[in-house]
């Protein structure tokens, strides 16, 4: 869903002139693009260009990176770790079209749709300590990746899509950690 931070008729037409300007589109067909679609929604506009095959993945994950100033990740195939998964909402991860990668000394690495939105920060914040460091992906592969975990995952959690009170328990113990079970605390003996 689009927010304040990415104004769909900016967002459409910075787009394609970003893909101008890497040579997917020659200039008069983004500035044609840009007019047809400039009151559509960012996820349709994506959706549409990949659909019709106007773009690849990689074309227009690319462009996303350029425009949000972020690296991009393709979420497609990705193994997502499920102790992070599970630490967030079904739901909410879909309504802010998120999902976590990994965790590195304390930075936690999520992509967004929209990594400029604040809220989704907000949200990442309500549920970890961490650093977050945000990458960008296609809207829908995300949405996709976050069903495709849960239906899996679906006998570790309840009917809420929240981890089970064993699950979350262990969960409070990673976040005041900082760390995944299994690793190693840092300066020990």
């Amino acid at each position: 869903m689009l927010n304040k931070y990415t104004n769909h008729e900016t967002f459409v037409t910075k787009l394609c002139s970003i893909l101008a300007k890497q040579k997917v589109f020659s200039d008069k067909n983004a500035r044609e693009l840009a007019t047809l679609f400039k009151k559509s929604q960012k996820e349709n506009f994506d959706n549409f260009l990949l659909e019709d095959g106007f773009v690849s993945k990689e074309q227009l994950l690319d462009a996303l990176s350029m425009y949000f100033q972020t690296p991009a990740f393709d979420v497609s195939g990705y193994f997502f770790n499920h102790e992070l998964v599970i630490i967030f909402p079904k739901d909410e991860l879909h309504r802010y079209a998120c999902i976590p990668l990994w965790l590195e000394e304390d930075i936690l690495t999520v992509v967004a749709s929209e990594p400029n939105n604040p809220a989704v920060r907000d949200f990442i914040n309500e549920y970890v300590d961490f650093g977050i460091e945000l990458y960008v992906g296609i809207r829908l592969d995300i949405t996709n990746a976050i069903t495709e975990f849960y239906d899996r995952a679906v006998t570790e959690v309840d009917e809420n899509g929240e981890a089970t009170a064993e699950e979350k328990e262990e969960l409070e113990e990673i976040a005041i950690l900082g760390r995944l079970p299994g690793e190693e605390e840092e300066g020990g003996d």
